[in-house]
């Protein structure tokens, strides 16, 4: 009953509100997904198959990381997002190359579909022992359950660089009915554009591009070697994880809610 209480839980949007919290398992698994279990091969290709994770699970692995991974190198010293910009700068590199190479028999919508499943999903679902091993020894999981549900470093990272995410959102997200010119479709979005007619992908590839480089920007600032981040760099990881699912939790998670109104994306 519990497992099923969980997986019924995985297909809801994520929140700071009770019934979107993170459960103990989703945790467990991303926890240790992040102490090593990406770098799995298998693991990976099925990231890839995806272009990554699901909605829920997509934010859940920022939240985790920010909120529990407690030190670090760089200016912020800990509470960053080090394994997400890695992992979305390599997704991103790999989609401007399937868009790029999109073609009559694998046309633009089929390139940008995701077609694999979420591999936290698949683990909360299975009635098997989890397939993702326990890396990090000793840690009491109530505890970093709800560390990890308050998601007050994400939200202060959120609101810091709202300034500069807040110009690129995709325009469905935010209920535009006449789209302003700033912000590109988000991934979801455009596959249903994509549906009706193939477009040129020039902008999108450029704007992925410059995700691309900020995330890698952001990723060298989390290391010994790394120099302070610009303010575009800082927004990245942001960026990077609502093109690939949508703009629903920062609009949900920051003021930019209230500015433009039901914060849950346009269908």
């Amino acid at each position: 009953m519990a497992r099923m209480a969980a997986v019924g839980r995985s297909a809801r949007q994520l929140g700071r509100e009770a019934s979107h919290n993170l459960t103990q398992e989703e945790v467990r698994i991303l926890w240790s997904f992040i102490h090593g279990d990406v770098m799995n091969p298998g693991i990976r290709a099925q990231l890839y198959d995806n272009w990554g994770f699901c909605e829920r699970h997509t934010w859940a692995h920022a939240v985790v990381e920010i909120e529990l991974w407690e030190s670090g190198a760089g200016p912020r010293g800990g509470h960053q997002p080090f394994d997400v910009s890695v992992l979305n700068a390599d997704l991103l590199a790999r989609m401007r190359a399937a868009i790029a190479h999109a073609h009559r028999r694998r046309p633009q919508r089929r390139a940008i579909k995701r077609s694999g499943t979420c591999i936290v999903c698949a683990d909360v679902a299975s009635e098997q022992p989890s397939t993702l091993a326990i890396t990090h020894a000793g840690m009491d999981l109530e505890k970093l359950t709800a560390e990890a549900n308050r998601m007050d470093h994400t939200k202060a990272w959120l609101d810091e660089t709202m300034p500069v995410w807040g110009t690129q959102m995709c325009p469905v997200c935010r209920n535009e009915t006449a789209p302003s010119g700033e912000g590109q479709m988000c991934r979801m979005h455009l596959e249903r554009v994509l549906e009706d007619r193939e477009i040129d992908v020039s902008s999108l590839s450029n704007y992925l591009a410059a995700l691309e480089h900020q995330l890698r920007e952001l990723t060298r600032s989390m290391t010994t070697e790394g120099n302070s981040p610009s303010a575009e760099a800082d927004a990245s990881w942001i960026g990077a994880l609502a093109w690939f699912t949508n703009w629903s939790f920062p609009l949900r998670m920051t003021r930019a809610a209230e500015r433009h109104g039901d914060a849950t994306p346009a269908e």
